[in-house]
């Protein structure tokens, strides 16, 4: 008797993460976890916001900057580049999109993917808090009871947790 095909849950990831070199310095952050152990277990889509919406690799770095709770998307060494129009635009429209995902592993201090990692510039000076990126926050929106995690939460018991909770969450 044949076994039933079983599915794995589909999950994203920060692309750079995978190993990907699509950062603002042209480099990758892989992320041996996702790329040995969770790949083994869930089938990986790779997202980056930032070249999905137009950007070139390598770009000049971007912050968020301004509003804490409605920042602006901005050059780190060139203020006159503003990207916020641009990234909010893949934000309308990304996260829908993605609804077959059951889960999402985002870069940590990223403008465009942390989980409450990312500095915000406020006149000039680092805030004492710090925020979702863009994109994350969009997802998170989106997608309110999706299991999300960031790169530098990816502990021993921490995966154990966001394992059972994507499979949870797929079926």
């Amino acid at each position: 008797m044949l076994k039933p095909e079983t599915r794995r849950p589909i999950i994203g990831v920060s692309q750079c993460l995978l190993g990907d070199a699509v950062r603002y310095d042209g480099r990758s952050k892989a992320n041996i976890i996702v790329t040995r152990q969770l790949s083994r277990i869930f089938d990986l889509v790779a997202v980056c916001p930032e070249v999905e919406a137009g950007l070139s690799v390598p770009r000049p770095p971007v912050q968020l900057t301004g509003d804490i709770n409605n920042p602006e998307l901005t050059g780190r060494d060139d203020p006159s580049i503003n990207i916020t129009a641009l990234m909010q635009e893949y934000c309308n429209t990304k996260p829908a999109e993605l609804k077959h995902l059951s889960g999402f592993i985002f870069k940590s201090r990223s403008p465009s993917c942390a989980l409450n990692s990312a500095p915000v510039v406020i006149e000039g000076r680092c805030a004492n808090e710090t925020r979702n990126g863009m994109f994350a926050q969009a997802m998170k929106d989106h997608h309110p009871d999706m299991p999300v995690i960031e790169d530098t939460c990816l502990t021993d018991k921490s995966i154990d947790n966001f394992i059972r909770a994507v499979k949870n969450y797929s079926r």
